[in-house]
């Protein structure tokens, strides 16, 4: 008999817990959705688990809606209703129409996939596939589901393991990890205690009882938790509006022709990893990449201004070994700027040896060595963003060593307006 914690397992009532209650062993199951399909077969399956071995995740896919309209609002006391009245203004003229569309599967079945209205009230609902998971493992103690982070925390440490095996298998890129601060809105603990006969058994015997079924407490407060997944107005609403003198320069700005840098995409690549997606492996990465990437820029700036070609330019990097490694690169773009600055007045500091440099080989380089040579993957939020903020510092320096070749367009390194919190709703 397959273990179904909805469905299969009973309710039970435990005794109010003391001020101090005694550890109980025994499994916890974790129940939420997640905003993608795992395209396996529902079932329950047997996966690792870092701290006891062996856990068991349910899949099983599903499809629902999203909608968003225009002048919606979400519902709540009395409070929100002066927010509601700042919030209307005169609409613009809209027609009102209604368009249904459908999408054809793989499989060659057509299912309808979206509604849009047009009007001015109007907007859209599209079917949205996503996954109902159930994770369940041993836990030392069930009470710790009165934590939230501690229980959602040991969830992921388990589903998330899984989820790489999957994609990596399945090459699904829409599959994302999950955490306190993304890819889940509501979660339900269920908790089954050991029975005193069970204490002894090991981790394979325990889980086999699973096969069999087992009473699952149910019931808010008597050995069931909620866990609310909750969103920060700082991340969902939009940014302060630019204002004053830099408006002004936006404005003329805008009239210009002007291409988006490699090295910066890759820095707001690496801030949306760092604030949105919570990957800090790669924010890392991409933050190191533009630094690499802008001392190239600046390098193959300076080599055009001194009369070299581009195809001779690639030539030197790619056969010149004094070009090869990245400290090198960083060297020869020190030796070229000191040369322009020489010819041209400016004041000359050196790069490598700097702080800027340090900062980028301790919070940068290294790190992004470990990540992409040793398979490094524990990095927190604080590494990473101390790592995006190098990797602005040093663009900054290059750019501003060589005046008359900087960006219209200077990054502001500082990282005080990010901060790790629960971000916005992601599902």
């Amino acid at each position: 008999m397959a273990y179904n914690p909805r469905s299969k397992l009973r309710e039970e009532h435990v005794a109010n817990s003391p001020a101090a209650p005694l550890p109980i062993p025994g499994f916890i199951s974790v129940i939420f959705d997640v905003p993608f399909p795992i395209s396996v077969p529902d079932d329950h399956y047997t996966t690792y688990d870092p701290q006891k071995g062996i856990a068991v995740v349910t899949v099983s896919p599903k499809n629902g809606t999203r909608a968003f309209f225009r002048t919606g609002r979400i519902t709540g006391p009395g409070a929100f209703q002066n927010q509601q009245q700042e919030l209307l203004g005169p609409p613009c003229p809209r027609e009102n129409r209604n368009y249904a569309m459908a999408s054809k599967l793989t499989n060659g079945s057509q299912i309808l996939t979206l509604n849009v209205n047009t009007g001015n009230d109007g907007g859209y609902i599209e079917a949205k596939y996503f996954s109902e998971v159930t994770v369940t493992y041993l836990a030392d103690d069930i009470n710790s589901i009165a934590d939230q982070n501690t229980v959602f925390r040991r969830a992921c440490e388990i589903l998330n393991p899984f989820l790489d095996k999957y994609r990596a298998i399945n090459q699904d890129y829409r599959i994302s990890l999950v955490s306190m601060e993304r890819n889940f809105y509501f979660a339900q603990c269920h908790t089954s205690p050991l029975e005193a006969n069970e204490r002894g058994l090991n981790v394979n015997a325990l889980f086999a009882t699973l096969q069999v079924g087992r009473r699952f407490n149910l019931q808010l407060g008597h050995g069931a938790a909620n866990i609310l997944r909750v969103n920060s107005y700082e991340l969902l609403g939009p940014r302060s509006p630019i204002t004053g003198a830099l408006l002004q320069t936006f404005r003329a700005f805008i009239k210009e022709d002007y291409v988006l840098p490699l090295s910066y995409a890759l820095i707001l690549e690496a801030l949306a990893y760092l604030q949105r997606i919570r990957d800090y492996r790669l924010a890392i990465v991409h933050a190191e990449t533009a630094v690499e990437v802008h001392g190239v820029y600046v390098l193959t700036k300076l080599m055009i201004h001194y009369g070299q070609t581009q195809v001779e330019i690639e030539q030197t990097l790619e056969n010149d070994r004094r070009y090869w490694g990245v400290k090198d690169k960083l060297r020869r773009l020190d030796d070229w700027t000191q040369r322009y600055c020489r010819d041209n007045g400016h004041a000359y500091q050196a790069f490598v040896g700097s702080g800027a440099f340090n900062a980028w080989e301790s919070d940068l380089y290294t790190k992004r060595n470990s990540a992409v040579h040793a398979g490094a993957n524990n990095f927190s939020y604080d590494e990473a963003s101390a790592g995006i903020h190098a990797a602005k510092q040093c663009i900054n320096t290059f750019e501003a060593r060589c005046p008359g070749f900087e960006n219209k367009v200077q990054m502001d390194p500082s990282m005080a307006g990010f901060r790790l919190n629960a971000g916005e709703v992601m599902f």
